[in-house]
């Protein structure tokens, strides 16, 4: 019931991502507009006050997050299945596996809502700073290789470790209690906002909602932690700091760049 509930939300998640891409793309003949740039929101309608417009933006990180974050919960389900079965086996009842999605993205489900408010004071007082399109480029470079470089760190592979192997943790922690499901999908979502916080965050840098980067990060976040060992976030880790480096150099301009290496 566990991978159900998971399959059925993730398909929700992304059939109302995809509905809203379309109606802000205008329609099926804009499909690979719709696709492939961000969804913005209607600022320019009178109708949208300010906390109006920050709730949609909520909303619509919330939805994100279901939508890539839950795919990326399949060992956690299957975890907690197979812990419920064995429960089962010796008389003893487990809590609903909803409640233990529930907490997972209740977790993230907070962090949408802080990103939502995070985008909303970027855009009102960026254009303010007035920092040059060639510095702005510079800066999406460096939060791409930062990123990648947050794929190598300690932190992030304790994380992805608990997040592969969840059962030790349900097994200790699992009881009748309703609660109990409640907090240990807390403590799933925590682990997995250390393990995929950072690719997360990039969707600030890609664009909200950017249906073609929102694929590629959650196919790279299950990848990730259905696979062993270390090689997988390695090497998504290295092509982050890669195209780090491309967009940083793209936005100051390759001849510009090969001057400067010629030059010395």
């Amino acid at each position: 019931m566990a991978a159900l509930a998971v399959a059925v939300l993730t398909l929700a998640g992304w059939a109302a991502l995809l509905a809203e891409a379309f109606r802000a793309g205008g329609g099926a003949d804009a499909f690979l507009g719709a696709i492939c740039r961000p969804v913005a929101l209607e600022r320019g309608s009178s109708a949208w006050s300010l906390a109006s417009a920050f709730a949609a933006s909520a909303a619509l990180w919330i939805v994100m997050s279901v939508a890539m974050m839950l795919p990326t919960a399949a060992p956690m389900a299957l975890a907690y299945a197979d812990v419920a079965e064995r429960r089962a086996a010796q008389g003893l009842r487990s809590p609903s596996p909803l409640l233990l999605i529930g907490g997972y993205l209740g977790v993230w489900a907070v962090i949408s809502v802080a990103a939502a408010a995070l985008q909303s004071a970027a855009g009102a007082f960026w254009p303010l700073l007035g920092v040059p399109e060639r510095a702005a480029g510079v800066l999406a470079g460096f939060a791409i290789g930062g990123a990648g470089l947050y794929q190598f760190s300690d932190m992030k592979l304790r994380c992805l470790a608990f997040c592969r192997t969840p059962v030790s943790a349900f097994e200790a922690g699992l009881t009748e209690r309703p609660s109990s499901a409640l907090r240990l999908g807390v403590q799933q979502g925590v682990q997995c906002l250390g393990c995929c916080g950072a690719t997360m965050a990039l969707m600030l840098v890609a664009g909200t909602m950017n249906l073609l980067w929102m694929g590629v990060f959650a196919l790279l976040n299950t990848v990730e932690k259905v696979t062993a060992g270390g090689l997988a976030p390695r090497i998504i880790g290295a092509g982050l700091i890669l195209a780090g480096l491309g967009v940083a150099v793209s936005a100051v301009g390759f001849d510009l760049v090969w001057r400067a290496m010629v030059a010395r």
